[in-house]
């Protein structure tokens, strides 16, 4: 390996041991059931509809 792909793999390392350390910090500090702040947008006379599906047709539905 050269000298330039060694000092790559290193700082790759770095960034990557960083996030994880950030992101179990962050979810040690909240508790389950916790509100999480968010922002939503004005939206008049739309309705929005989230379907989970999990991967399987619905037998229920005919249509």
């Amino acid at each position: 390996m050269t000298k330039n792909t060694m000092k790559r793999m290193c700082i790759l390392v770095t960034v990557i041991v960083i996030g994880i350390t950030y992101a179990q910090v962050k979810r040690q500090n909240r508790s389950i059931g916790e509100a999480v702040q968010v922002t939503s947008l004005p939206v008049s006379r739309k309705t929005v509809i989230l379907d989970a599906g999990h991967g399987t047709p619905d037998e229920r539905c005919r249509k």
